[in-house]
């Protein structure tokens, strides 16, 4: 029975979740030493072709399909389940993969765009009231200096959404990915630490939150890229239950997000 599964979504396309997803499958098999399942719910088949040009290189250890079986896949022996959704929240397939996933982590690009659908993807991944809010993280993308950046981070904090870390945009991936190459060919040892980082938070958050810790997950700071380790140690008088879903703090409203970028 897998580990745990992550299936990546946004109602937004062009956030970077084929790649986010490539990564993650990439790092659990060679970083983490995992079995992967990848499954591709776009039609445009890039999460399980990419994966393909790569797969030679580890034989039974990736196994990649183009649907998902709610009940088979629960039961799969891979150690890690990663879903690729496309850009949609009314598709029945990714209503499902949101409902299968432990983790439905949700890459953002600096936009008012991006921004503004959050409260539709939340309420979407957490339709069943199951969840808890810090198993539907933020992962940042292409984040930088600008106005925009800055603005969009003060919105995450002030609607308090859980973020997992930053997603730098370095040309060598998509290339890579293109290519037919392991993503990170090309990369020095300190741009591939931040991709590292990120999957080493997931594993550290999901572990924490199987023994009940939910609101400690993704540390107090979560918005910034926290290298610290977490701590990993378990509380004897937990139980594995999942606490009451939480939400955010606030709804996003329009106006006032326009509103405020406009007046600034």
């Amino acid at each position: 029975m897998a580990e745990m599964a992550i299936t990546v979504v946004n109602l937004k396309g062009g956030v970077g979740k084929t790649t986010i997803s490539i990564i993650l499958a990439e790092l659990a098999l060679l970083r983490k030493n995992k079995k992967v399942l990848a499954i591709d719910l776009d039609s445009q088949e890039n999460f399980s072709t990419g994966l393909s040009f790569v797969s030679r290189y580890f034989g039974e250890k990736l196994r990649i399909k183009k649907e998902l079986d709610f009940e088979n896949d629960e039961n799969a022996p891979e150690d890690w389940i990663i879903i690729d959704c496309p850009p949609r929240l009314d598709d029945e397939n990714v209503k499902q993969a949101m409902e299968f996933a432990d983790i439905v982590l949700v890459p953002i690009r600096p936009d008012i765009f991006s921004v503004l659908n959050l409260d539709k993807v939340f309420n979407a991944a957490n339709l069943d009231k199951r969840k808890s809010h810090n198993q539907i993280p933020i992962i940042k993308v292409g984040f930088d200096d600008s106005r925009i950046s800055n603005y969009t981070e003060d919105i995450l904090y002030d609607y308090d959404y859980p973020v997992i870390g930053d997603m730098p945009l370095f040309k060598n991936i998509p290339y890579n990915i293109a290519k037919g190459r392991v993503w990170s060919v090309g990369l020095t040892a300190y741009q591939r630490f931040t991709y590292e980082n990120i999957i080493d938070r997931i594993s550290n958050a999901f572990k924490l939150m199987t023994e009940g810790h939910f609101d400690e997950a993704w540390g107090d700071d979560s918005i910034q890229e926290n290298n610290d380790n977490i701590n990993n140690e378990g509380d004897e008088n937990n139980n594995n239950t999942v606490n009451e879903p939480e939400t955010p703090k606030k709804q996003l409203d329009e106006n006032r997000f326009l509103g405020n970028f406009q007046n600034q």
